[in-house]
């Protein structure tokens, strides 16, 4: 059934923004901002819905070299509204996992951005995509991590200032990677000041989205108001050959005390290294999975919409 309402929604690309997509950071204008679902009653609406197992409610610290204070909390009984006044007038994050691609009143949404970024580069094709709905408060911050899928982040509310780092060193060691996707630490990295010379930054208003290189190192402040933002993860041919290699040199470290250094994607070596990728986790199928570090599993505080930060902690037991 034709979808009169979606048609008015899309995405404008410049020039600069078509040819460097998925190989520099870009940013792209949208409307998507304008679409009902994304009003204070819409997203109440969807977060009493939405699985409780899917949702996850943090907190952080002022200090932006300080992931540790990064910490998980519940919401209770509270309304919708109620929690939406507490990111509103607190400190909190809210990452609604796979709402958009699962929600059967934002899918639409979700597949037309898909068709935005399909048609902005023909060489783009998904294995699979997922999107969650990020709403978080107006002093909020992200610290920098580096995720191990392609990305998006499209911007609906409130102004948030994304910065984005080369995929070299400092900013990015090979062993971070490593560590990730065996699974050894969340996508967290270190963090210095000092690096935000060296940044693209942008401050993001509704209506503007985001894109950067695989693995680029990224971190974000929020400014004012309530933000809401879409951020898409991809899995590409591109990003699953580029992280088998990575995956590949973790494993002859680990388990064969080797010292790979080599991150091509191209020649025989590199045909051994996804060869050995390959083999290793068809071994690991029969075995106990191995399970993702998840540092927001405790929950620590209670969403209070009374309280100064939108939370009071739990005592510790």
């Amino acid at each position: 059934m034709r979808d009169t309402y979606m048609e008015q929604f899309s995405s404008t690309w410049t020039e600069t923004a078509l040819q460097d997509f998925r190989s520099r950071p870009v940013v792209v204008r949208h409307n998507y901002h304008e679409h009902q679902a994304f009003s204070d009653m819409a997203l109440a609406a969807l977060i009493e819905r939405h699985p409780r197992e899917l949702t996850d409610i943090c907190t952080m610290g002022d200090d932006a070299t300080a992931r540790d204070s990064w910490r998980a909390g519940e919401a209770g009984d509270l309304s919708g509204l109620e929690l939406i006044d507490a990111v509103r007038n607190g400190k909190l994050w809210i990452n609604l996992r796979h709402a958009m691609d699962q929600d059967e009143q934002y899918r639409p949404i979700f597949e037309a951005m898909m068709r935005d970024m399909r048609a902005a580069d023909p060489s783009f094709r998904p294995l699979t995509a997922e999107a969650g709905i990020l709403i978080s408060s107006p002093s909020a911050q992200v610290f920098l991590h580096s995720d191990v899928s392609e990305t998006m982040l499209w911007h609906m509310r409130g102004v948030k200032r994304f910065r984005t780092y080369p995929v070299e060193e400092p900013y990015l060691k090979s062993q971070y990677m490593e560590a990730i996707l065996h699974h050894e630490q969340t996508e967290d990295i270190p963090f210095q000041t000092e690096w935000d010379e060296a940044a693209f930054t942008v401050d993001l208003h509704p209506g503007m989205a985001a894109n950067w290189p695989l693995h680029g190192p990224h971190r974000i402040e929020n400014q004012s108001g309530v933000n809401v933002s879409v951020p898409f993860e991809i899995s590409t041919p591109q990003s699953r050959r580029r992280n088998a290699i990575h995956f590949a040199n973790g494993l002859m470290r680990r388990q064969f005390g080797m010292n790979p250094t080599s991150l091509a994607e191209t020649g025989l070596g590199a045909e051994a290294k996804l060869w050995l990728t390959r083999m290793w986790k068809l071994k690991q199928k029969v075995l106990p999975a191995k399970v993702k570090p998840m540092p927001k599993s405790e929950r620590t505080f209670e969403v209070d919409p009374a309280a100064q930060d939108g939370f009071v902690d739990r005592e510790a037991a």
